[in-house]
């Protein structure tokens, strides 16, 4: 028997089959709420969907009204590939920030829900409150402001208390749905099969979720059902090379890259940041200083070919497909039907970041003068955000080939060779510091002679073995108690030193009781001991404390002394750079310089490599971290030994002068001309 070529009435059914009626009336409702159009049209193209009627409300976008291409042009190859009759498969989006990719899955899921209406889609983010945020803060006011809150449908028609809409499903007419789900809850992953799969900012995925495996594989085990029709998007901001998970996907895509052209010579290029020309030009981003500070306005980017500037609203011609802008491919895709895209932060558009915004805040993370890093992490987020890249995190060691350059025939340990410091170090030494780094058998005892621009000698090092946690141990606590009473040391220009200030590694470190080991307390209690001052205990952070940089910062101890939390990653990012540092021995030494004397053994000098900034492999920031991989003591004592000179201009400056701020090249100064810190030997003697 046929199916009736009318609806049925309620006159039609028998009054004995109320269940049979009651299912009818719902299905000839449903039948009659279709308008005959609908069901004979074919879908929309996806790139038509947004613009025929999405609306970008003030709250979700910075460019709010009517959805257009018109400010992201880039993005409508992107959708494109969405659209249910393009053989494109997988599509990998590499990117930076303020860019308005972030309309690129909402885009999607709208052309799901007023195209398609049938395909079952993913959000999967880092986690399920991510989702939520997704869900709740884009996608449900895109549906509002886009009048499309009557699509919003129960797949239970059966039952009219069910919305369509819940905390975990978003389901709308014609039986599709949107599925949003953290990374971190496979069960959910592994529950449904889905035609579309969105997977944003997928460099914040864990590489493993417990027991599951990789979070990338288990979602994509949910597309097989619709292998021949599927959709999957990967599109993340980059984070670490080697652990990249959008890098890799990028790299198996065929790799786009939008290409502009010049408004002046018409070459077509990418943008970018710095392109070194054969003729010792720049192209990229150039800008104008003044004082140091990037004169307002100045940031352009210019052509690689004939270095014509472009200001910053140049490019809504340049990023415009009428003005010659395009994606071209630059490798072979692992398949055919899979694409990726790379897209700097550069190409944001105007009304989003700008060329001047993105010049400060690499000016922020990187010290232009003196080619080195203001700040790691930032660097970072500079790499990540604006070009688009991944960051790669090179461990940095010194080697022994490089330390030992720093050995100098002129002095032995013991001496102060005032006549050769005068002659490259720039003046004579101005004063001595003492560090001490504590072990449980020994004292690790280094003297320092610091001269102008953070110049250093080493004067001596020794090690005092004995009981350290003892405090009336002699050979260890008695003896370094003596020799900063007595101990003196004679120039051969005819000054005679004492040491200025000496600080002592405290040891403090949490027991698992949270209480301090027995080495901090001793290290305390002799530091209280010197009435008159001058001997400090210190304590290592790894980083500033919040609210802005500190290099150290004063604490108090129980018995009311006082001692110094000091910023190490700080000094030993300095060492770092300047124990790299050469010299040719002729004429004056680069600032902050290091100067060890011909009797230092390849031990000790070993010493200073023994430690490597790497990134931990837990690491979920990126940035990298000092670790000791050996005896360490002398590169301890050094950065220590930076601290000591630091605390006594500030102590002379700010505590007894009363100053706001310190000035080192004036403290040099006086302590030369005024002999702060040593003595004629006549006078002396």
């Amino acid at each position: 028997m046929g199916l009736p070529t009318t609806i049925p009435t309620q006159r039609h059914w028998s009054q004995e089959s109320a269940s049979n009626k009651s299912q009818g009336d719902w299905l000839a409702q449903q039948l009659r709420d279709i308008p005959v159009a609908i069901l004979a049209r074919t879908p929309a193209q996806c790139v038509e969907a947004s613009p025929g009627g999405r609306y970008m409300s003030q709250s979700s976008s910075p460019i709010p009204g009517p959805y257009s291409f018109k400010t992201t042009p880039f993005l409508r190859e992107i959708i494109d590939c969405f659209d249910i009759n393009s053989p494109i498969r997988e599509v990998a989006v590499m990117k930076g920030a303020q860019l308005g990719l972030t309309t690129l899955l909402e885009n999607i899921i709208f052309y799901c829900m007023v195209e398609v209406k049938t395909a079952p889609v993913m959000l999967l983010t880092a986690d399920d409150a991510l989702a939520k945020i997704r869900l709740d803060s884009y996608i449900m006011p895109m549906i509002a402001d886009s009048g499309l809150g009557h699509l919003i449908k129960s797949q239970d028609e059966l039952n009219s208390r069910k919305t369509g809409a819940t905390a975990q499903k978003l389901s709308w007419y014609g039986g599709g749905s949107l599925l949003p789900t953290g990374a971190v809850n496979p069960n959910k992953s592994r529950s449904f099969s889905m035609r579309f799969l969105l997977r944003d900012e997928i460099d914040a995925y864990k590489q493993t979720v417990g027991d599951d495996g990789d979070p990338l594989a288990i979602s994509y085990k949910r597309t097989i059902a619709y292998k021949e029709s599927r959709k999957v998007l990967d599109i993340s901001t980059p984070l670490i090379r080697g652990r990249s998970h959008i890098h890799t996907r990028f790299q198996l895509g065929d790799q786009r890259y939008y290409f502009v052209r010049c408004l002046g010579c018409g070459f077509p290029q990418i943008m970018r940041w710095k392109v070194d020309l054969p003729n010792g030009k720049r192209a990229g981003i150039v800008w104008d200083t003044e004082n140091g500070r990037l004169v307002t306005g100045s940031a352009r980017w210019c052509c690689e070919n004939c270095l014509r500037p472009h200001a910053n609203d140049d490019k809504i011609r340049l990023l415009d497909p009428a003005y010659g802008a395009e994606w071209r491919p630059t490798a072979r895709p692992h398949s055919d039907d899979m694409r990726s895209y790379h897209l700097a932060g550069l190409y944001s558009p105007v009304g989003m970041n700008t060329f001047d915004a993105m010049v400060l805040e690499w000016l922020e993370a990187w010290d232009e003068d003196n080619n080195r890093a203001r700040n790691h992490g930032k660097v970072q987020a500079f790499y990540n955000t604006i070009l688009g890249d991944p960051w790669e995190a090179v461990g940095y060691q010194l080697k022994y080939e490089q330390v030992s350059a720093h050995r100098r025939q002129a002095y032995h340990y013991g001496e102060i060779p005032n006549g050769w410091a005068i002659e490259h170090a720039g003046c004579s030494v101005l004063f001595l510091v003492c560090t001490v780094d504590v072990h449980a058998s020994n004292l690790a005892v280094s003297v320092w002679g610091w001269c102008r621009d953070r110049r250093v000698f080493l004067i001596d090092y020794e090690r005092l073995e004995g009981d350290t946690s003892r405090i009336n141990d002699s050979g260890t606590w008695g003896e370094l108690r003596s020799r900063l009473y007595n101990r003196q040391y004679k120039s051969d220009d005819g000054f005679v030193y004492r040491v200025a200030t000496c600080v002592i590694d405290s040891g403090y470190k949490p027991t698992e009781a949270g209480e301090e080991q027995p080495g901090a307390s001793v290290v305390l209690e002799f530091c209280d001991s010197f009435q008159e001052g001058g001997v400090f205990p210190l304590r290592g952070r790894k980083t500033a404390v919040k609210g802005g940089f500190q290099e150290f910062s004063k604490f108090v101890t129980e018995s009311g002394g006082v001692g110094f939390h000091v910023t190490v990653d700080h000094y030993k990012d300095r060492w770092y750079a300047a124990l790299k540092q050469e010299w040719d021995g002729i004429g004056l030494q680069p600032e902050t310089f290091f100067n060890a004397p011909v009797d230092i053994t390849d031990r000790e000098l070993k010493e200073l490599t023994a430690e490597t900034k790497e990134l931990p492999k837990d690491s979920k920031d990126g940035v990298l971290q000092w670790r000791r991989r050996g005896e360490n003591a002398l590169w301890d004592l050094l950065v220590y030994s930076n601290f000591a000179h630091d605390l006594l201009v500030y102590t002379y400056q700010i505590t007894q002068l009363g100053r706001k701020t310190v000035d080192p090249e004036e403290f040099w100064e006086t302590c030369e001309q005024n002999n702060l810190f040593r003595f004629p030997s006549e006078q002396h003697g």
